[in-house]
């Protein structure tokens, strides 16, 4: 989507069409994420027991658990299709995700210690 050399022409920053940003290196082309967003309409929030954490879910089926500590998403989940997310919701052992789809189907997923 776009894509910016560094003033010290070390590093470029590339941002893609699905919300991220990564930093790469020039001289070796190897890459950090940096950042991630969602890349379509939010549909749906919803926070666990505590408040250091919340999930999100979207309009092209992307699910994302974010670290308020770290404020950067930790875990992305997404269905085998482009289907839309509708709704979400934490369990109680602050792990497991329901999540809602226009399908009508209703999904489950696990998010504790799941990177990106």
């Amino acid at each position: 989507m776009s894509i910016n050399l560094a003033n010290d022409k070390q590093e470029l920053i590339v941002g893609t069409i699905g919300g991220q940003i990564f930093r790469v290196l020039t001289n070796d082309l190897s890459f950090l994420l940096h950042s991630d967003s969602h890349a379509a309409v939010i549909n749906d929030v919803s926070f666990g027991k505590e408040s250091d954490y919340f999930v999100t879910i979207d309009e092209n089926g992307a699910l994302k658990r974010w670290d308020l500590s770290e404020y950067k998403s930790t875990y992305t989940g997404t269905t085998a299709k482009s289907i839309a997310g509708c709704a979400v919701f934490v369990a109680k052992d602050d792990q497991t995700v329901l999540t809602g789809w226009r399908d009508g189907f209703l999904r489950c997923f696990d998010t504790h210690d799941r990177k990106t």
